[in-house]
């Protein structure tokens, strides 16, 4: 095989190492990401057979916790712009770049990073990309060419604002099986999107 041959090793096997999506594992372990992508919000609203549920960046609670802000108003606002705290006053701008969505990075280093990981992956892994619904077509373009030209194998979904967005909180439409435990800013707005089985 030449990609071992070039990699110096004896040997390579066809399913030895896959990086698969993992969305339902990684809420249960406590707010992990999802396999290698960054997440897509800071608060959103998970749907499970269950019912559905408010999940929170815990890291982010903490230092919102921490500054003294960990408040109703404080998620209502993050709901608002969609995940995001680059709005936030109270974060300094490392704190923001630290608690950027998917959507708020360059995906450009998505790529890199999944090349650099690319040469000792036998399988596959799964890459999502995550664009603006209005990205222009040579950008989209120039990153699957980026992606081609630095040998990663494939790439998995690409997300767009327009499908997928964190709940706003004052939606019309809310879940009828929500925890009525949990404050009303948590309920989750209906969507026409459907999460297929496999991928929950």
């Amino acid at each position: 095989c030449l990609d071992a041959e070039e990699r110096g090793v004896m040997e390579r096997f066809s399913h030895k190492l896959a990086i698969a999506p993992t969305a339902s594992i990684s809420i249960i372990c406590g707010g992990t990401s999802a396999g290698i992508e960054p997440i897509p919000a800071n608060i959103y609203t998970h749907k499970t057979l269950s019912g559905s549920f408010a999940v929170k960046n815990p890291y982010l609670e903490r230092l919102l916790g921490e500054k003294g802000i960990d408040t109703e108003a404080v998620w209502n606002s993050i709901l608002e712009h969609e995940g995001s705290v680059q709005h936030l006053d109270q974060l300094s701008e490392d704190e923001k770049g630290v608690f950027k969505t998917a959507f708020e990075l360059d995906q450009r280093w998505v790529v890199e990073l999944a090349a650099d990981r690319s040469a000792d992956i036998c399988q596959a892994q799964s890459i999502n990309l995550f664009i603006p619904g209005d990205v222009d077509k040579w950008d989209l373009h120039m990153l699957h060419w980026q992606a081609w030209e630095r040998g990663v194998k494939s790439l998995y979904y690409l997300r767009s604002k327009s499908v997928q967005r964190a709940a706003f909180a004052g939606a019309e439409d809310k879940a009828e099986d929500a925890d009525p435990n949990q404050p009303d800013l948590f309920a989750a707005a209906k969507t026409d999107y459907e999460e297929c089985l496999a991928c929950q």
